[in-house]
C-alpha cells in the first residue's frame, strides 16, 4: 500500500542505497526495489549498519526510535536475498549503531555490534547465526555525562577503541571513549567511562556531525543555521585528541539538518541539507560552490554520497530520494558563465542580445549597432564580435529575433533582417516608417505576422517581410500602454498584455477587418504586465493558456470563444520572483533575486545562475537538454552552457517522486471514479494547496493543484454536482486562515484527465449589528460543509471561525462570485467541525469545549445539545440509521465516546466510553458499516490518536483490539473507503488494508 513519511535512513554502498520510508526499509538498486521483510513495531527507520562481508552473506542492521532489526542479506547468482533473522528493543531513543570486528577468529558466525541511546549509553551486542537465540549482551556501558544528544557518530572498529562523538540540546560537542572505565563492577556488564572533551559548538541543537582523520576535518551543523568546520588532530587514542574551531558557514535560512564529507578527484568537499529544502555545497575553504533546491520545500533529513557514481542523495520528509550528479561542481569553468570578447571600438558594449541560432548571437551595441558572434561548443574558446554590413543608423529601442529573422525598431522606424546560416550574412527585408511615435514593442505572432506598438497607444497587426498593415488595434490610453506580451490564437482572436498588467482579448469577424476588444482582466500579474502567453490546448468552444508575469504564480486564463469572454481559471505558485519564458511543459525560466533560475516540475530547481540584480538584457535557447543563457553584467556578455537535466550516472530503479504535501496534510476527501479501483484524493494543508492525487503502482501520482488560498486549509468539502457518460464534475469547498473560502470546480474524464477551474474565492466578514456600530470580524475558519437545495444550482453553505460563529450563505452555482450572508449564530467558544446530516435537515457541530450541538437549517432552533467530553472534540464521525445517530468522538482527554441519539424524540438511548485505549490525544477516528443495508448488520469503529495506535471497536459487542499503529506523525484525521482500506494522514499519507 502507499506510504508517504519522512525519510529518516538513508544508507548508500555499492549494490545500491536503503532508504527508511517511515516504518518501512527499502533498497533501491539499479536492477530492482526491495522491501526489507520487517516492519519495525513502532517507530521509523532511522538508520542502517552493515556487517563485514563473510561467506557470500552479511548481517544489516535497522534501528527506529527504540527499536532494532537485524536482517540476514546472501548473495547468490547475483541477487541479493533477504531474511529477517532478529528483532530486539531497547528502553532508550537509539541514535546510531555500528557493527565491530571483535570477533574471534574460530567464531565466524558471531557479529558483534554496538547501539548508542540518547542519554549516552552504549549496548555491546553480540548475535550467533547459528543458533538464532537472543542478542547477548556484552557490555553497558555509559558516560559520566548524562546529557540529552541528538545526534552521535561512532568511530573504531574494536569496542575497545570506540569512541562517541555527539552534540546535544545545548550546543555543546561531546566526546567519550570505551577504553579506560573509572567504575566497574565485576560481577556486572554495567561500566562508567569518563567525559574526555566537551565544547561549546552552536547556539541550538547540534543535529549532525560527520568528520574526516586524514583531512583533520570535523563538521557540525545546528539549529542555529550554520555549518561550523573543526580542526580535528588525533595522534593515538581520543584521550589526546585537539579540537579547534576554523569558521562557521552559513548558507540556509532553517535548521540545518544533515551534513557528508566527501571527495571527488582527490578533493574533500562538504554538503549540507536543511529545513529550507535546500543542499550546500562548500570546499574546504569555506566557499559556497552549490546551493540547489531539492524536494520543492520539503525539509531535507538525511545525505549519502555514492563515490562511484559521484552522486549525493538525499532524502526528506516526503520520502523522496533525490540523486544529484556533482561530476561537473568542481569543473568551475564548465559551470561558470564564460565572458565573451569585448566589440571591437572603444567604450562600445552590447546593451541588448538574443540568439539567432543555438551557435549565433546578435547585439545591439550602444551605438545602435548590429553585431554578431559564434559560440562554438568548447565555449572555452575566445569569441569575436563581428558588425553587419549596411545596417541602418538610428537609434534602437527594440531587438527581437524569431526563427532567423531579426526585428531593431525605434522612433516610428522598423527594419527585418534575416540570417543566412550558409553565408553568415543578414540580408535586409524591410526598412521603413509604420508608426507614429518611439516603438516600444515588436512581438511575432507568427514568422509572416508581427505586432508593433508605440510609446503613443499606437498598435497595427503587420504581415508579410513588406509589412502591409492587416488591423488596427485600438489600446488603453494609459502612460505605458505598449504590448508586453501577444498570442494570436486564431485566426479570429488575438490575446494581449499591455505595459500596465491588463490582458485584453481581442475579436474580428469575418465582415470586419480590424480587431475588437471584447473582454479585459485587469492587472493579472499586478502592475507589471504579462512576460509570455503560451497556449495549452483549442478547441471550437474554448482556449486555454497559461501566463506568466512579474510574480511568483503562473496564472492558468480560459478563453471562452462562444461569447469571447476571459476568465482566470486557475493559479499555479512557484519558487520564482517572476516568471520570463515556459519553453516546455515541464520547465519554467524566470528570476530570483540576481539570479536567473531554471525550474522543473518533476525536479524543482535545476539551475541558478548568478546575472546581478535587475537583469533585463538576457535571452536563452533550449536543445537537445542543453540549457544555452546569454546575459549582459556591467556592460559585459557572459555565456553559459550546460545539460538541463543532470540524470545520475547508475539510474535507480523505480524511483516516484511523490507529490504529496511539504507540511502537514489537515483535511482529506474521496472521490470515486468510473472504472478506478482507488478512489481520488482530494487533500489540503499547511502548504496553502489543495492537491488531487491518485494511486499508482504503489505511489502518488499528481492530477492537479489549486493555489488559491493564501493561508492554511483547514477543512474542505467535495459535492458531486454533475456525472456524465464520459465525465464526472464534482465542486470543491474549502475555508482556511485569513477567513478565506475558495469555491472551485473539478471535472475527470474517462481517460482520468482532472480539469480544475477556480470558480470564486471570497473573504468571509460577519457582519453584526449594534444598536452603535457595525463592525466587521475576520477569524480562520476552521470547517465547512454544504446542503444542496431542491434547485440544483442553489446551495447552502455553512462556515464555521474560529471567532465561534457559525455562518449560513446562499451561494448559485451559475453566478459563483456571488455569497449571500442569510444568518449567523455566536457559541461564544471555537467550533471544530460541523456535519449537515441531509436526511435530518439537521447542522451538528462540536466545540473545543466538549460540546456537541445540533441546528436547524436556518441556524434558529437548538434541537441537540450534548456534552461529550470535557475538553475539545478533535475528531467525530457519525451514522444515521433510520431514527437513530450513532456518534463516535475522541478528543484532547484521549477518551473516545459513543452515543446513540434518538432524532426523533432527541433523547440519549445509549452511551459508552472507551477508557485507555490511546495514551495521547486521539484526532482520528471512523465508523465502518461493511454491509449496511442488512439491517441490525456490524458497526465497527476505527481509532488513532498522537500515540499512533490503531484500534478496532466493535459497537455491537463493546469488544476492541488493537490492530497495528501508523507511522504518520502527527494524525489529523482517518477515512475508510469502500474497499476498506485505510487512510490516515497528518505529517504524511498512509493507506491501509483493513
Amino acid at each position: 500500500m502507499v506510504l508517504i513519511s519522512d525519510a529518516f535512513g538513508l544508507d548508500v554502498y555499492p549494490n545500491g542505497i536503503l532508504v527508511g520510508h517511515g516504518d518501512q526499509a527499502v533498497l533501491y538498486s539499479s536492477k530492482a526495489k526491495v522491501e526489507m521483510p520487517v516492519r519495525l513495531r513502532e517507530g521509523k527507520v532511522r538508520g542502517f549498519a552493515w556487517s563485514s562481508l563473510s561467506h557470500l552473506h552479511r548481517l544489516l542492521l535497522l534501528y527506529s526510535e527504540n527499536e532494532y532489526s537485524l536482517i540476514l542479506c546472501t548473495t547468490s547468482s547475483e541477487k541479493e536475498h533477504f531474511q529477517l533473522v532478529y528483532e530486539g528493543e531497547t528502553k532508550d531513543w537509539i541514535n546510531a549503531g555500528m557493527f565491530l570486528d571483535d570477533n574471534d577468529s574460530e567464531s565466524t558466525h558471531k557479529r558483534r555490534f554496538v547501539l548508542h541511546t540518547s542519554h549516552s549509553a552504549i549496548l555491546y551486542l553480540e548475535y550467533d547465526l547459528n543458533t538464532n537465540a537472543d542478542c547477548k549482551v556484552l557490555q553497558l556501558a555509559r558516560c559520566t555525562d548524562s546529557s540529552i544528544l541528538y545526534y552521535t557518530k561512532l568511530h573504531g572498529n574494536s569496542y575497545d577503541k570506540l569512541a562517541i562523538i555527539s552534540g546535544n540540546a545545548f550546543g555543546e560537542l561531546l566526546i567519550w571513549q570505551t577504553q579506560f572505565p573509572i567504575e566497574s563492577q565485576a560481577e556486572t556488564i554495567m561500566k562508567t567511562y569518563p567525559l574526555l572533551l566537551r565544547l561549546p559548538a552552536h547556539n541550538g541543537v547540534i543535529h549532525s556531525i560527520d568528520f574526516n582523520l586524514d583531512s583533520q576535518l570535523l563538521v557540525t551543523t545546528s539549529d542555529d543555521r550554520s555549518v561550523k568546520f573543526w580542526n580535528i588532530q588525533k595522534s593515538g587514542d581520543w584521550t589526546t585528541a585537539k579540537i579547534k574551531p576554523i569558521f562557521s558557514c552559513f548558507g540556509h535560512s532553517s535548521r540545518v539538518m544533515c551534513v557528508e564529507i566527501f571527495e571527488i578527484d582527490g578533493q574533500m568537499l562538504v554538503a549540507s541539507g536543511g529545513e529550507d529544502s535546500y543542499i550546500c555545497i562548500w570546499s574546504l575553504s569555506g566557499e559556497l560552490l552549490l546551493k540547489r533546491r531539492q524536494h520543492f520545500g520539503a525539509p531535507i533529513w538525511r545525505l549519502g554520497f555514492s563515490k562511484d557514481a559521484c552522486t549525493l542523495y538525499s532524502t526528506s520528509s516526503t520520502g523522496n530520494l533525490v540523486g544529484q550528479s556533482l561530476k561537473e561542481v568542481l569543473n568551475r569553468t564548465r559551470n561558470s558563465p564564460t565572458m565573451l570578447s569585448n566589440l571591437g571600438e572603444a567604450n562600445e558594449f552590447v546593451r541588448n542580445l538574443k540568439f539567432v541560432t543555438n551557435e549565433i548571437i546578435v547585439g545591439l551595441s550602444s551605438s545602435n549597432r548590429l553585431y554578431y558572434t559564434r559560440i562554438l561548443p568548447d565555449s572555452s574558446h575566445e569569441n569575436n564580435w563581428l558588425m553587419v554590413k549596411d545596417f541602418p543608423s538610428y537609434k534602437r529601442t527594440v531587438l527581437e529575433v524569431f526563427d532567423g529573422i531579426i526585428a531593431t525598431c525605434g522612433h516610428r522606424r522598423i527594419s527585418l533582417h534575416r540570417y543566412n546560416p550558409q553565408t553568415n550574412d543578414f540580408d535586409q527585408l524591410f526598412d521603413g516608417i509604420r508608426m507614429k511615435g518611439t516603438i516600444r514593442s515588436f512581438q511575432f505572432l507568427s514568422r509572416d505576422l508581427y505586432l508593433v506598438s508605440d510609446n503613443l497607444g499606437y498598435c497595427l497587426l503587420l504581415k508579410t517581410h513588406q509589412l502591409c498593415i492587416d488591423s488596427h488595434i485600438a489600446l488603453f490610453n494609459n502612460r505605458e500602454p505598449w504590448i508586453t506580451a501577444a498570442l494570436l490564437i486564431s485566426e479570429k482572436y488575438l490575446l494581449l498584455g499591455n505595459r500596465e498588467g491588463h490582458v485584453m482579448l481581442y475579436y474580428r469577424s469575418s465582415t470586419e477587418n480590424d480587431f475588437q476588444l471584447k473582454d479585459t482582466i485587469k492587472h493579472l500579474h499586478g502592475n507589471m504586465g504579462s512576460n509570455f502567453f503560451k497556449l495549452l490546448n483549442l478547441n471550437d468552444e474554448y482556449a486555454h493558456v497559461v501566463s506568466g508575469g512579474h510574480e511568483a504564480f503562473l496564472k492558468y486564463l480560459q478563453v471562452r470563444l462562444t461569447d469571447c469572454s476571459l476568465h482566470v481559471s486557475q493559479r499555479e505558485s512557484i519558487p520564482l520572483a517572476w516568471v520570463e519564458a515556459s519553453p516546455s511543459e515541464d520547465l519554467i525560466l524566470g528570476f530570483n533575486d540576481n539570479h536567473i533560475v531554471a525550474w522543473s516540475r518533476q525536479y524543482d530547481v535545476l539551475l541558478q545562475l548568478a546575472c546581478g540584480g535587475g537583469n533585463r538584457c538576457w535571452d536563452f535557447r533550449l536543445s537537445d537538454n542543453q540549457l544555452c543563457i546569454a546575459y549582459v553584467k556591467q556592460k559585459r556578455v557572459l555565456f553559459y552552457r550546460n545539460s538541463l537535466y543532470n540524470k545520475v550516472a547508475n539510474e535507480i530503479k523505480d524511483i516516484q517522486p511523490n507529490t504529496w504535501h511539504t507540511r502537514n496534510c489537515n483535511t482529506i476527501r474521496l472521490l470515486a471514479h468510473k472504472n478506478q479501483s482507488f478512489p481520488y484524493i482530494v487533500s489540503a494543508g499547511d502548504d496553502n494547496i489543495i492537491k488531487v492525487t491518485k494511486v499508482m503502482n504503489d505511489s502518488l501520482f499528481q492530477c492537479a493543484e489549486l493555489h488559491s488560498h493564501i493561508s492554511t486549509v483547514r477543512c474542505l468539502q467535495t459535492y458531486l454536482y454533475k456525472s456524465k457518460e464520459d465525465s464526472r464534475t464534482w465542486l470543491i469547498f474549502s475555508v482556511g486562515g485569513r477567513s478565506q473560502l475558495c469555491i472551485s470546480q473539478l471535472s475527470i474524464d474517462m481517460s482520468h484527465r482532472c480539469h480544475i477551474t477556480e470558480l470564486s474565492t471570497h473573504t468571509l466578514q460577519n457582519v453584526m449589528e449594534t444598536s452603535s456600530k457595525t463592525s466587521t470580524i475576520e477569524a480562520r475558519l476552521m470547517a465547512i460543509d454544504i446542503a444542496q437545495h431542491s434547485v440544483e444550482k442553489y446551495f447552502s453553505i455553512y462556515v464555521a471561525g474560529a471567532d465561534g460563529n457559525i455562518s449560513h450563505y446562499l451561494w448559485n452555482a451559475e453566478d459563483p462570485c456571488q455569497l449571500n450572508l442569510k444568518t449567523f449564530v455566536d457559541l461564544k467558544r471555537c467550533p471544530l467541525s460541523i456535519q449537515w446530516i441531509s436526511g435530518q435537515e439537521i447542522l451538528l457541530v462540536s466545540t473545543s469545549s466538549g460540546e456537541v450541538y445540533g441546528f436547524d437549517q436556518e441556524l434558529q432552533t437548538i434541537c441537540v445539545q450534548l456534552q461529550l467530553h470535557v475538553t475539545g472534540i478533535n475528531t467525530i464521525d457519525i451514522y444515521v440509521d433510520k431514527n437513530l445517530l450513532h456518534i463516535l468522538s475522541g478528543g484532547d482527554d484521549e477518551n473516545i465516546k459513543y452515543t446513540v441519539l434518538n432524532l426523533d424524540t432527541k433523547d440519549v438511548e445509549y452511551k459508552t466510553e472507551f477508557l485507555g485505549l490511546h495514551n495521547a490525544q486521539v484526532n482520528a477516528l471512523a465508523i465502518h458499516c461493511p454491509t449496511k443495508k442488512i439491517e441490525g448488520s456490524e458497526m465497527y469503529a476505527y481509532t488513532c490518536s498522537i500515540d499512533r495506535q490503531i484500534y478496532r471497536i466493535d459497537l455491537k459487542t463493546r469488544q476492541y483490539n488493537r490492530v497495528g499503529y501508523t507511522c504518520i506523525s502527527d494524525v489529523k484525521g482517518m477515512l475508510i473507503d469502500e474497499y476498506q482500506r485505510m487512510y490516515f494522514y497528518g505529517c504524511g499519507l498512509q493507506i491501509k488494508c483493513n
